[in-house]
């Protein structure tokens, strides 16, 4: 008897115990927090490294078309014009001389000829350049025909993320064509024109 009774106080104390422990809700929040955290943490960081890369595709946007803006102001250019205009594009981008080690750009120039046979009237990189000439062949007449010639912008960057988990490092890249304004065509007084990039940054053609 006196063992059922002590069963039944164990039983009874136990029973009190979860009662008393299921109703105690103390440190619920700290919990839930935890368990929390780190997933928004990695949801706010990874946002923030997508919208610094949504960024940066923008500026390279703009700098193709500004470096077409520039370049179809001209009726001829020379090593000096395409100086500058890569010059302009640094400072637009605006990155430091290491960022800018990582931009490649090329200007090509095209018109033609009486012959209806397409030419490259001038050439111009920054840095490696795209590794192969942009192929005129796809453009429309009305792009590019005996009366009007183009120019073709393209700049690739490869962009490094701050912490290279969410977005990696991505190449960005851009074309841009613009017509002549002042001219038929642009051709380059020399051809091809290599540039590279110095300390300031600073190009040097």
């Amino acid at each position: 008897m006196k063992q059922l009774n002590k069963r039944q106080s164990t039983h009874h104390g136990l029973c009190g115990f979860y009662q008393k422990f299921k109703k105690d809700h103390q440190g619920v929040a700290a919990i839930e927090f935890a368990l929390i955290a780190p997933v928004m943490i990695a949801m706010y960081l990874g946002l923030s490294e997508v919208s610094m890369l949504v960024s940066a595709d923008r500026v390279v946007s703009h700098t193709a078309s500004v470096v077409a803006d520039l370049a179809t102001q001209e009726e001829s250019m020379d090593s000096d014009d395409i100086e500058n205009i890569f010059n302009a594009a640094v400072q637009v981008m605006g990155v430091n001389y290491t960022k800018a080690l990582r931009i490649n750009m090329d200007i090509i120039s095209f018109e033609v000829d009486n012959n209806n046979v397409v030419q490259e009237v001038g050439y111009a990189k920054l840095g490696s350049g795209f590794g192969g000439k942009f192929d005129p062949a796809g453009l429309s007449s009305t792009l590019l025909n005996q009366t009007s010639g183009i120019v073709v912008t393209r700049i690739s960057y490869q962009y490094h993320s701050p912490s290279g988990v969410f977005v990696k490092n991505p190449t960005l890249t851009e074309t841009f064509m613009l017509k002549p304004r002042k001219s038929k065509s642009i051709p380059f007084t020399n051809t091809p024109i290599n540039c590279t990039v110095g300390a300031g940054p600073t190009v040097t053609c």
